[in-house]
């Protein structure tokens, strides 16, 4: 979008002047974090020139409007889709999170206006240290040794006695000599975190939130083998003397060097997406192989079945967003569970159909409450860190 032309629509958006069409290409455009350093220029100007209120509560009254243009042309867009298929669409970098971001944004640049109250602003930074804010770099890791380490993105350690080296977030653990027993180091990562760490063969494992993965100190000469509970990607080095071994449940993964996701938050409810190179699986008595593309899952008669997938569906959580493809609001609310630390309460039954889409996980909760508020037609009272979800009085 050019210069001149964001300015004038910015102005426009101050002064509650959109248009439907106006408030999509707004959103469209600030809808990725990297365009808020521009954002702040914006406001900066508007508060210069002293051409916008000075009122916080007006400023909100502004966005509360704009929400219900959002609102609106959500609405318009979800019944359109309704006539054409039973499947809806999300706003990718959704259109009411952005609202949210925006306002977040004018609230912090409007606290160093003169002329506004303090208490003003004190309610303003109160109700926004009440905001559950997305999930983190974070991990708890037991060392077989029993020694137990925390980790987030703000630490940096260097722990060579541990065989341990993490920067930046991710976790190095170049393990323990080949005198030493094998035994289990076991990695939690809690709800709203994701942890990266590269396994001593140089395989490299994205563990999502609400999942654990216990991996040996070191690994034989013929085999490696780690298990998972919960969720986890993987980037297996390639080494033809060494199969490396997965296991879930019942479940045995088996693969030489490829990448692949593996869901399994439940014993019988997992899903195995594999990107590239070859993975076979074994689920009691019954083996198959997959091909990159496909989709692996036990189905209601206890047997393993192949379909074909969008891998984006699979892998979207580790690059930093969510990714729906034909999936149950069931599926969807447990991912914003275990991202934003949430239990979850379900008043009566959810909506049978199903949504594809995408939300940024940078998101805060509110945005994105609000955008599935729209498309599934639900209604959300949170107390605390307790979602209880309802559908809507028709």
């Amino acid at each position: 979008m050019e210069k001149k032309n964001l300015y004038k629509l910015f102005q426009d958006f101050i002064a509650n002047r959109c248009s439907v069409e106006d408030i999509e290409q707004l959103m469209e455009h600030f809808g990725s974090p990297t365009s808020m350093d521009q954002l702040r220029k914006l406001i900066e100007q508007q508060i210069a020139v002293g051409q916008s209120e000075t009122s916080l509560e007006a400023v909100t009254s502004i966005v509360c409007a704009v929400d219900k243009k959002i609102a609106l042309t959500m609405s318009k867009f979800q019944e359109s889709e309704k006539k054409r298929s039973r499947v809806q669409t999300l706003y990718r970098f959704s259109a009411a999170a952005a609202a949210v971001m925006i306002l977040c944004l004018l609230t912090y640049l409007w606290q160093n206006k003169p002329g506004i109250p303090k208490d003003t602003i004190r309610q303003a930074a109160k109700k926004q240290t009440e905001e559950i804010l997305p999930g983190k770099n974070q991990a708890r890791l037991t060392l077989y040794t029993g020694k137990k380490l925390s980790f987030d993105k703000q630490q940096s350690i260097n722990a060579k006695d541990n065989n341990l080296n993490y920067e930046k977030g991710r976790l190095v653990y170049s393990g323990s000599s080949a005198e030493e027993t094998i035994q289990w180091n076991i990695l939690e990562v809690p709800k709203a975190g994701t942890f990266e760490i590269q396994l001593p063969d140089g395989s490299t494992v994205w563990v999502n939130a609400n999942s654990k993965l216990y991996f040996p100190n070191r690994f034989p000469t013929d085999e490696r083998f780690v298990k998972v509970e919960g969720e986890a990607f993987f980037k297996v080095q390639k080494d033809k003397k060494r199969p490396f071994k997965v296991q879930t449940g019942d479940l045995n993964i088996s693969v030489l060097g490829t990448s692949f996701n593996l869901r399994a938050y439940h014993p019988k409810h997992f899903a195995t997406t594999l990107v590239e190179g070859s993975v076979q699986l074994t689920y009691h008595d019954q083996r198959i192989t997959m091909a990159p593309g496909e989709r692996a899952f036990i189905d209601a008669k206890d047997k393993l079945q192949l379909q074909t997938v969008d891998v984006e569906s699979a892998t979207a959580w580790k690059e930093g967003y969510f990714y729906f493809k034909d999936e149950p609001l069931g599926k969807i609310l447990q991912d914003v569970s275990n991202w934003y630390d949430l239990k979850v309460s379900i008043n009566g039954n959810l909506p049978s159909g199903r949504y594809s889409g995408s939300m940024d996980r940078n998101s805060k909760l509110n945005g994105v409450l609000k955008m599935l508020a729209n498309v599934g037609n639900l209604d959300f009272t949170l107390n605390g860190n307790h979602l209880t979800v309802k559908q809507k009085d028709k």
